[in-house]
């Protein structure tokens, strides 16, 4: 049985969706951003170091978010601009350091638990199909690399099925969750489909067909 399901990106659909499935809602570093598999690694392997650092945050997407040029994750509700106007340089720099201290805690939040004596499934939702297994490959390797005694699976969430999925190593395991367009939270039925064969905690009543 996994003690922890810790959400690894894309975006706050798998955020929302594993904290439906087991009624967990303990924050973890990556909840709630946007940022690829790459950046997921570098930051793991940078031990948090790479992200938020000053002078490197700056607004994007016509100020819709906050990209960090360091890490290259896109904060999409941490800096918070006043209703109906977009994030600037100022109001990132006057929020900068209550958001770094909240990063820095989930960072320490995140050592703790991969020095605990916790099982862990790491889930990445790649939403747009991205990826590939060396990728996959790549970040079990650096998680066991970086704690050996540490005890996890790594799941694979994509849209489609992978091509290359024979090529995975034993921790690595793969589902789909097919988009929900329109709908930013993705789909219940799939997630509750790819969900139900693992061993997680669950909410009450939450639905565990296969």
């Amino acid at each position: 049985m996994y003690d922890v399901c810790v959400g690894l990106g894309y975006h706050c659909e798998s955020t929302y969706q594993l904290r439906r499935v087991t009624g967990v809602e303990r924050a973890h570093f990556f909840d709630w951003l946007d940022l690829d598999l790459v950046a997921v690694r570098e930051t793991v392997a940078a031990d948090f170091a790479n992200v938020l650092r000053p002078g490197l945050c700056e607004p994007f997407s016509d100020g819709a978010c906050v990209r960090d040029r360091g890490s290259n994750i896109r904060f999409f509700h941490d800096f918070r601009a006043p209703e109906g106007a977009p994030l600037t340089s100022a109001i990132i720099a006057e929020q900068f350091d209550a958001v770094r201290s909240k990063f820095d805690h989930l960072a320490a939040r995140w050592r703790a638990l991969t020095a605990s004596r916790s099982r862990v499934l790491y889930v990445h939702q790649d939403a747009f199909d991205e990826s590939g297994a060396p990728d996959l490959a790549a970040l079990h390797s650096l998680l066991r690399t970086r704690y050996p005694a540490h005890d996890f699976d790594l799941l694979w969430l994509r849209r489609t099925p992978p091509t290359d999925a024979a090529a995975l190593p034993p921790g690595v395991l793969w589902g789909t969750v097919p988009l929900d367009p329109g709908r930013w939270e993705g789909d219940d039925a799939a997630w509750d489909a790819a969900l139900a064969p693992l061993d997680i905690p669950r909410a009450p009543g939450a639905d565990r067909r296969a």
